[in-house]
């Protein structure tokens, strides 16, 4: 009996210090739990413009999604890619996709290949943090090649290390920005027709863009996970609205219920 207590007694504290069975790679180094965010999906409404679907391989995050509706005055829904991948229909109901990973995506490749067929249809978007992070959990399929991404990552590999905004950005991507930083950014190089907009201060890209905006890359986040601070959610409206679909400075701007008497 006596062997028998101890036994119990060390088996129990290898379960205290022992890793959940459910803890899995993330980008960030560290195992944790897998997201259990449900997705918040709105119905389809009609009279909605710019309609924003955030999906991440990753938790959500209601604060960032509200900043980022609240800079583009459009609906901004979320879906957790790392648990299921969104179909065609699901994507149609939207202007633009925005990604970013941190779990493993259900399926990277699907995933990118619906997004660059999504791109074909005439939608944007916006490529995160770590989607060419091929050290880790990463991006894949068509929406990765040159002729979509703006960029790709010699090295497959991330920064891990703070730095801001150098204030050198140009284009509509950074209206009305005037900070940003982030810890967890890609090493980048353009590539196809990719366009750079924007540094931070230790050189690294921050953002570029495929010549008609179609397809962002946003080099960090704002998301809570990633701890990123500034003018995310504008950043994010902003690449958004670039190719000349809806943006705040319209007449009838993103979300807002369009006139009964207009054609």
């Amino acid at each position: 009996m006596k062997k028998l207590a101890t036994l119990c007694l060390l088996l129990a504290a290898f379960a205290a210090t022992a890793p959940s069975a459910m803890a899995v790679m993330t980008n960030k180094g560290v195992d944790a739990p897998l997201p259990t965010s449900q997705n918040d999906l709105t119905p389809v409404d009609a009279r909605a413009n710019g309609r924003i679907l955030y999906a991440p391989s990753e938790a959500d995050d209601p604060t960032y999604r509200a900043a980022i509706a609240a800079a583009s005055g459009g609906i901004v829904d979320y879906f957790d890619a790392s648990a299921s991948t969104p179909d065609a229909v699901l994507l149609a109901r939207y202007d633009c996709v925005y990604t970013w990973a941190n779990f493993a995506y259900s399926n990277n490749v699907l995933f990118g290949d619906r997004l660059a067929d999504f791109v074909d249809a005439g939608g944007s978007v916006i490529l995160g943090a770590f989607c060419t992070y091929t050290s880790g959990n990463f991006l894949s399929g068509r929406i990765m090649t040159p002729g979509y991404s703006p960029v790709w990552s010699p090295s497959g590999s991330n920064h891990f290390l703070f730095s801001a905004y150098a204030g050198d950005g140009t284009t509509c991507i950074h209206n009305g920005v005037s900070y940003y930083d982030s810890v967890y950014r890609d090493y980048l190089a353009v590539q196809g027709g990719g366009l750079v907009d924007g540094h931070y201060v230790d050189q690294e890209i921050a953002h570029a863009y495929r010549p008609d905006f179609k397809v962002v890359y946003s080099n960090g986040s704002g998301a809570v996970q990633l701890g990123g601070f500034g003018d995310w959610g504008k950043l994010v409206s902003n690449a958004c609205g670039c190719d000349g679909g809806p943006t705040p400075a319209d007449k009838v701007s993103w979300g807002r219920v369009k006139s009964i008497f207009q054609n």
